[in-house]
């Protein structure tokens, strides 16, 4: 459309600016105004799409760490988990069940991958991880190692790349306006973060685990003189920090490929957003996720993705320059110590 219009005003140029001209120009001037609205608009919807997976994934990751004090390299391979678990309920409804079951896949393994992920997750905290609490060094060297294990374990079992069809329900898109298409599979992941972010909420802040849970976060002596069982209470918040990022795996599928390597794309983000919100803080995370999501689209659009990621990284050390503990600082154990 632009490009007759700029072609007919090049022609124009040099001769007496009649209605024509005016006219032209004008158009011109509204498509490319509606262009920029759409292009700014779709990368806000896409910011806030990834702002949902690494909220996700971070909400698990920021509640161990605030509690145990683990600095957990492993956690992106849990949502790795919940992808293959969705992977292998699939194939399963192909292999044995009838054709017209096929959609029902999926909503089958959305909590197959929070209890997959999350029996895994507490295997590995009461045989690895429990040994090295308050060891951050060490908890970083082996949780990494154990990442690496886990990553050729599925190579081994998967290959390198599997896929997984979108249900019916979920493909396709709601055309908001001339040229803005929101994917109803993005829509989704919004909606299911909000869904388990107000799940989150209710289990830490309206029952009688979470009060438990920052109990323990905030004084881990204290709390075992009350009588909390604080080795229940840390196997208890891996189940749930992993199962979060396990669902976060299964929503992954929906956009992309299902290989062994994933979580590591997720991993340094989640982390940066859990130290920017406040570690254990889920209101601080949850506004870092959103903020981390929003500004790498603004930028990706400007710039290329690594020199967005550097300048998101940069702005990310300026601002703990001024907040060092993040927006909502950590008022647990670890600030204790």
């Amino acid at each position: 459309m632009l490009d007759p219009l700029e072609q007919y005003l090049k022609k124009k140029e040099n001769a007496p600016q009649d209605q024509s001209y005016i006219l032209a120009s004008e158009l011109i001037s509204d498509i490319q105004a509606h262009e920029r609205f759409i292009n700014t608009a779709q990368n806000l919807f896409s910011g806030i799409s990834l702002g949902s997976i690494l909220l996700l994934v971070a909400l698990g990751l920021g509640i161990i760490y605030g509690l145990a004090g683990v600095i957990n390299m492993s956690h992106g391979e849990f949502l790795m988990i919940g992808a293959y678990t969705t992977y292998v309920i699939q194939q399963c409804f192909i292999s044995y069940l009838p054709a017209s079951w096929f959609e029902g896949y999926f909503w089958v393994s959305l909590p197959l991958s929070f209890i997959t992920a999350g029996l895994i997750g507490l295997l590995i905290e009461r045989l690895i991880i429990r040994h090295l609490y308050n060891k951050p060094l060490e908890s970083l060297l082996g949780t990494w190692g154990l990442s690496l294990i886990m990553i050729q374990i599925c190579r081994s079992i998967f290959g390198d790349i599997t896929a997984v069809k979108s249900p019916e329900l979920l493909s396709g898109g709601i055309e908001v306006m001339d040229g803005l298409i929101l994917p109803f599979n993005r829509l989704f992941i919004i909606g299911l973060t909000v869904f388990m972010g107000g799940l989150t909420y209710i289990v830490f802040f309206k029952s009688r685990l979470g009060v438990k849970i920052r109990a323990v976060t905030q004084n881990r002596n204290m709390s075992a003189c009350l009588g909390i069982s604080t080795k229940r209470i840390d196997a208890m918040t891996f189940f749930l920090g992993s199962g979060l990022a396990g669902i976060a795996g299964c929503a992954m599928t929906l956009i992309g490929n299902v290989v062994p390597n994933m979580g590591k794309t997720y991993i340094v983000d989640s982390f940066l957003i859990v130290v920017v919100g406040g570690v254990g803080k889920l209101v601080g995370i949850i506004a870092s996720a959103m903020g981390v999501g929003v500004l790498s689209k603004i930028f990706e659009s400007f710039y290329e993705a690594v020199y967005g990621k550097v300048i998101m990284l940069a702005i990310i050390i300026f601002f703990l320059q001024f907040k060092p503990k993040g927006l909502f600082p950590d008022k647990g154990r670890l600030s204790e110590e």
